[in-house]
């Protein structure tokens, strides 16, 4: 049987359909017309939804450490590069999908969620996940975030590269070290969200949990980073850095072991691998019938509320078909593609 995280994947489906839903109750006529009944609801939706992003830092930590375990990170610029390639095709799909939907939505659609017609140099930006270091508008509501996801994977591997020896002692406490030293200053300063420092804390408890049971002596780096959280939560309370925190606990004291395939594991699996689609092309799914509403007419609540469910479980369809046909033979064919290049710049 193949082993795998059940918990990894029923946290990535929740954390993932709460982001769908916080963003379908933060933009577009729908959710207005839903917030005049069911005021209470939409504000939790738009309030902590949004949380569930510390569980994907998590995870994302979780996963990056599990890929770079045990191996020599003699070539960080090629590993980063793959991560790019990995993440780029159906990201840059994605955006040109979103900026179709926006550029046909834009006559019925006046507010300011919105995204303007995009320059090509701005497209660029997003393509090269710069546009928030350069100053663009972001093209999607998602788009911040795989960039940041990159540039975190990013400075994990060039942390390997730099602390890495046979004993992992080094690594471990660096990325430590790194991890506090952003929950006691660069979590604080909101300023910094543009940037991987910013997130460490979250990511950096994600990794520390992958290597913890690696050996006794990464168990006490782990343990001992997460009293560190405890007293940054008591010098400034943050409920993002309470939810990283648990989640990173949960995954090291979850019982390990097979997963036993059932019809709703494997539900689960599929939606968990389509997580990441799901992320990046709802937003185009919320402009689309945001779209048809207005131009419908419609006012119902109850009438929002079913259309809001449709498109849901739109998004959720789409995200399952984008990431089966075009995501996976994508990036099959561009791994083969690129691997004897790779294989060049590694000898």
């Amino acid at each position: 049987m193949l082993e795998r995280s059940f918990t990894v994947d029923v946290l990535k489906v929740v954390a993932a359909q709460l982001i769908v839903w916080h963003h379908f109750s933060a933009y577009g006529p729908m959710a207005d017309t839903m917030t005049l009944v069911w005021p209470q609801l939409m504000e939790w939706m738009y309030r902590y939804a949004r949380l569930a992003v510390q569980v994907f830092l998590v995870i994302g930590g979780y996963l990056a450490a599990q890929s770079v375990m045990n191996k020599p990170i003699s070539y960080p610029l090629i590993h980063i590069f793959r991560r790019y390639l990995r993440l780029a095709p159906i990201y840059i799909l994605a955006l040109a999908l979103i900026s179709l939907a926006v550029a046909v939505s834009r006559h019925t659609i006046h507010a300011n969620w919105l995204p303007s017609e995009p320059t090509i140099w701005q497209f660029l930006a997003h393509a090269f996940l710069a546009h928030d270091l350069l100053g663009f508008e972001a093209l999607s509501s998602g788009a911040w975030y795989i960039a940041i996801d990159f540039q975190l994977y990013a400075v994990l591997v060039l942390l390997c590269n730099l602390l890495q020896s046979d004993n992992h002692k080094r690594l471990s406490l660096g990325i430590a070290l790194l991890c506090v030293m952003s929950m006691w200053q660069f979590n604080r300063v909101d300023e910094l969200d543009i940037w991987a420092i910013y997130f460490f804390a979250a990511y950096g408890l994600g990794v520390l949990a992958a290597w913890a049971k690696r050996t006794t002596f990464e168990t006490k780096v782990f343990w001992t980073t997460t009293l560190f959280a405890v007293g940054a939560l008591w010098f400034e309370y943050r409920t993002r850095l309470t939810l990283a925190l648990v989640t990173a606990i949960w995954l090291v004291i979850k019982p390990k072991g097979m997963v036993h395939w059932t019809p709703i594991k494997r539900v689960v699996h599929r939606l968990s691998n389509s997580a990441y689609v799901l992320f990046l092309t709802h937003f185009g799914v919320i402009v689309l019938f945001s779209d048809m509403w207005n131009k419908s007419h419609f006012y119902d609540p109850d009438t929002a509320l079913a259309l809001t469910t449709f498109a849901w479980l739109c998004s959720v369809g789409a995200g399952l078909f984008l990431h089966e046909k075009v995501e996976v033979p994508v990036h099959h064919w561009v791994s083969q593609k690129t691997k004897p290049f790779f294989l060049r710049l590694a000898r």
